[in-house]
């Protein structure tokens, strides 16, 4: 007769403590020459919307990534910019 599979325990999902928007993104311009620029928290949107319409101008004002990591500010502006979506719907 089959048997069941051994009952396994559940593991806790590792789930992130603390949440930020991406703060760099890489992009090739119209003249073939690739960028990593630095996105400060709120600006990940804004940055999309200039790659997506070639905004190659807008995209050159981001200051250049840098490996500039992420602060408790960047944490903190996430949740606040979520809290404020989440009142707005």
């Amino acid at each position: 007769m089959g048997s069941s599979p051994p009952a396994t325990e559940a593991k806790p999902l590792n789930t992130p403590i603390r949440t930020a928007q991406p703060n760099n993104m890489v992009y090739t311009d119209d003249k073939g020459v690739q960028h990593s620029i630095y996105l400060p928290q709120g600006t990940l949107h804004t940055a999309s919307e200039h790659l997506q319409n070639k905004r190659w101008d807008e995209l050159a004002k981001f200051e250049p990534y840098t490996n500039q990591g992420y602060t408790e500010d960047d944490f903190r502006a996430f949740r606040e910019m979520n809290m404020k979506q989440g009142q707005e719907e």
